[in-house]
């Protein structure tokens, strides 16, 4: 199945034309020294595989770069340089200790580099759930977009577009679970209805102890919400009575916490910063009843 293209396209924010390898005299086709080129600071993508980067330089000793990387010229210092589409092209080169490389200069707007980095790079098979949400997440910041509004960049469905977004807040052991391969995005995806973070981890090191399917993981999930449900229908009388009379004691919303052990926590709600100060009050000014 082909995957969909996003937006534009590359070729087409770069160059603003279909077009094959260009020519000098069109495009800025040159030499650069290697040295002169850097990472694009908006890459998405964070890791390379090293085994990779090894097999397509054994293809370009062989062969050369056929194809010249894409750059932008820094705005501060002319004599640095942008990747903007080449990166494993560059790594490769640099694998191979070649002093220069094959390059197109564009001259192109911070939109563009935004854009045109996250198009190029979200196409890719090899870009995990965890770094394109961080890509949108960094478009939409720079460019202070909307979700919609960066959907219709992107060509993506809005929902979609969320979906990766809501990736972003799950915990950093779920996150790199993801980011290894460890689970997929459908297992991510499904841990995330759990919203309590220590569930999530539970659920988390289930998934990767017994080799859970997605759907496996959807039974579960289900399952953790059956029986956190019949925890608060049978919960303690005592615990309830304790809430009843520290919600009148603050006049708001209070939620104990308590297990067979011994520990927990108590919660009390404020709706604004009125209300916080009364509570506060209340906590230190106030002797005990």
């Amino acid at each position: 199945m082909t995957r969909k293209v996003l937006g534009r396209g590359i070729e087409a924010i770069i160059a603003n034309k279909p077009s094959p390898v260009p020519t000098a005299a069109e495009n800025g086709l040159m030499e650069l020294d290697i040295d002169a080129i850097y990472p694009n600071p908006y890459q998405p993508r964070k890791k390379f595989s090293a085994e990779k980067i090894k097999e397509l330089a054994d293809s370009m000793k062989e062969a050369g770069m056929i194809q010249p990387v894409v750059v932008y010229r820094d705005k501060e210092d002319n004599s640095k340089y942008y990747l903007m589409v080449g990166e494993r092209r560059w790594r490769a080169a640099q694998y191979l200790k070649w002093s220069k490389v094959p390059a197109i200069v564009r001259d192109i707007t911070h939109d563009e580099i935004i854009v045109g980095a996250l198009v190029e790079n979200i196409q890719r098979e090899d870009l995990n759930a965890i770094e394109i949400g961080e890509a949108i997440e960094l478009l939409i910041k720079e460019m202070g977009l909307t979700h919609e509004k960066a959907g219709e960049r992107l060509a993506m469905n809005r929902s979609t577009l969320t979906n990766y977004l809501r990736l972003l807040k799950l915990p950093e052991a779920v996150k790199q679970s993801v980011i290894s391969g460890a689970i997929s995005q459908g297992h991510a995806r499904g841990i995330l209805a759990l919203e309590d973070n220590t569930d999530i981890l539970t659920a988390l090191s289930k998934i990767l102890k017994n080799n859970l399917s997605v759907r496996q993981t959807e039974a579960m999930v289900k399952n953790f919400h059956t029986q956190r449900s019949a925890v608060t229908f049978q919960r303690d009388p005592d615990v309830v009575k304790t809430e009843e009379k520290l919600s009148r004691k603050f006049s708001t919303k209070v939620k104990l916490h308590y297990s067979k052990k011994g520990a927990g926590k108590i919660e009390i709600y404020f709706n604004q910063v009125e209300e916080f100060d009364r509570v506060y009050q209340l906590l230190f000014n106030e002797k005990e009843e």
